[in-house]
This record gives structure tokens, sequence and C-alpha cells, in this order.
């Protein structure tokens, strides 16, 4: 296999030019420069030694990104990947981090494992978390010694970077979009809000609007449950025994909304004309479902984006001190409120 040395002869550069362009350091390679270097490694068919390269760089361009799944007795943990918000926010982590010379690694992870050793087992540069709870810190992502992103996760300290969308503030404007429609029995679906988290947020949101409207809040109205499609079929079936309770439904995710819209159909109610369903996420797949879904929509592809630039930026050490960046949401009107 041709040596760095070769391609810079044929390219009539330094080896160190060879080595920026093979370690995407575009900056410091005009772009005439680069063509021609990039030219003669595929003419060369030169394949980087990413081992070796790791050994006398010291870092491996592998990057960690990590979902725990602590949830007890979760039935849906072998089918995780039907919830499209993972593929959306991987894909968006994916496609930033290699443009950036990065590569991906993706794990989930649970209570039995400490993510420190694949760490130090595969050298790697860096790790993204999404939704941790404060007690995974000190277990499962305890004694990383390498920068750590947290996506989605709440917590009392100020040690941790964060990227989060304004969960509460969206929960909020979910319920006051339903009040301003003329809903007043207005349900919540959630996953455990006993943890402080994305469903715990939005569910502080949900109940501040009802009180900024005067409107009580009966904890009959809540269903907590698994973060699943059939979550959702399983609520519609309780609604359905309580439907005169019920006039709209604020779920916390697109997917269990979906889920609970079309229950709802199998048990006979019509959506939005019995009840009305609002979610949040702002997935694809709510376009694809009848009626198509109403949502505050979060900006995924955002999330992913901003959490391998502050990683980079950790990395290469421009930034200082810890960063938490909120971003917003907006709300979709489609056809599931009227």
């Amino acid at each position: 296999m041709a040596s760095i040395t070769e391609i810079a002869k044929r390219a009539n550069v330094s080896t160190m030019t060879v080595s920026n362009v093979i370690n995407k350091k575009y900056q410091k390679v005009s772009s005439s420069t680069r063509e021609r270097v990039e030219k003669v490694i595929e003419e060369m068919n030169y394949v980087p030694n990413l081992s070796a390269r790791s050994l006398k760089s010291n870092n491996s361009k592998i990057i960690v990104f990590a979902i725990p799944q602590t949830i007890v007795d979760d039935p849906n943990k072998d089918s995780a990947f039907t919830n499209p918000f993972y593929g959306e926010l991987i894909n968006s982590i994916e496609f930033h981090l290699r443009e950036k010379g990065y590569y991906l690694m993706f794990r989930f992870v649970n209570d039995d494992e400490r993510l420190s050793s694949m760490v130090k087992t595969w050298s790697v540069d860096g790790v993204i978390v999404l939704g941790a709870l404060e007690k995974e810190l000190s277990t499962i992502f305890a004694d990383i010694h390498v920068p750590l992103i947290l996506i989605d996760t709440y917590i009392d300290s100020p040690e941790y970077d964060c990227i989060t969308t304004e969960d509460e503030a969206g929960g909020r404007m979910a319920t006051e979009y339903l009040l301003d429609h003329g809903y007043r029995k207005l349900g919540m679906v959630a996953s455990s809000i006993g943890e402080t988290g994305v469903a715990q947020k939005r569910y502080q949101g949900y109940r501040d609007a009802l009180a900024s409207r005067g409107m009580r809040f009966e904890e009959s109205m809540l269903f907590e449950g698994f973060p699943s499609y059939e979550f959702g079929i399983e609520v519609a079936s309780r609604i359905a025994k309580r439907k005169d309770e019920f006039d709209a439904m604020f779920v916390y995710s697109d997917l269990v909304a979906i889920g609970l819209i079309n229950g709802l159909k199998n048990q006979g109610i019509r959506v939005p004309q019995d009840i009305a369903v609002i979610g949040f996420d702002g997935l694809f797949i709510g376009e694809l479902c009848e009626p198509r879904l109403t949502t505050i929509k979060q900006d995924i592809g955002a999330k992913g984006q901003k959490a391998v630039e502050l990683l980079v930026r950790k990395l290469n050490r421009d930034s200082e001190g810890v960063e938490n960046i909120v971003l917003p949401v907006t709300i979709v009107e489609r056809d599931s409120v009227v």
C-alpha cells in the first residue's frame, strides 16, 4: 500500500500537506492543492491506518453516542428504533461528525454497564449522551475523562455541557393552543414524570398553562407509561371507557400521539371531532397519519448539529467553561386539532 511519503512525492507537496488533507484540516491547504492530493490518494488507493494514527496522535477520531435504557421492565427495549426520533437525531450527529473527520460509535447502555470501560478500550475522543438521569451520571457515565456532551438531560449541576429544547415552554404552548381552541377537558399522556427529564418538563408546562387559566388539574387526567406507539394504543382503550371526561389530549411525543390517534379510531372515537390530539417532536411521521398530527416541533437536526459543534469546540479547546444551549420550539398546525 502507498505511503504518505509516496503520495507527497507524486503530488509534489510536503508530507505535512498530505497529512492535513487526510485529517481534513482543510483550512491549512488551498483548494487546488487539496484537490490534487485527493486525486493522488484515490489513484494510489491509499487507506489511512487508523490504529497507527491513533497511537501516534493519541486520538482515535471515534465519538460514542450513548442512550441509557434503564426503564425497569420496558417491553420495547429491543425495538427502540421504531421511534423515528432516534433515527433523525443519529443521522444528524453522524453527518456532522463525518464532516469534521470523526467516526460514530453507537451504544444503548443499561444499569449494569460503565461506559468508561468502552471509552478506554477504544481510545474514544468524546462522548454524546441522550436523555440521562442525574443518578446515571454517577454510575453509568462516571469516570469518563474525555469531553462529554449531554442531550435532553436535566441535572442540578454546573459541571456538564448540555443541549436541550424548550420542553417546558413547549408543553405550555401545546396546552394553551388547545385552550385557545375551546377545549376544556384536557388530558395528558407522558412517560414517567417522577424523574427530572423531558417528560417531566413538558408535563410542568401543561400544569402551568392550566393554572394560568384558573383550571384545576386532576390526577385522573394524566396517563403515564412507556414511550412507545403501543402505549398510545393502550391509553386509547382506557380513554374509551371514560370518553365523556375528555375533549383533548396533549401527548408528550409524536410516536405515542400517533398510537393514541389510531387507538381512538379503533374504539370508534373520532379525531379531532370527539377528542383532539396534539403531539410533541415534529417527526415526519406526523404527516403520514390520518388525521395529520398537530404538534410542537423541535429541530432535531439542529440538536444533533449543535451537539457535534459543541463537542468539537471542547476537543479543540475552543470553549471555556460550561455551555448550555436551549433550542426553540414552534407549533405545526395540521388536522388533529380543530
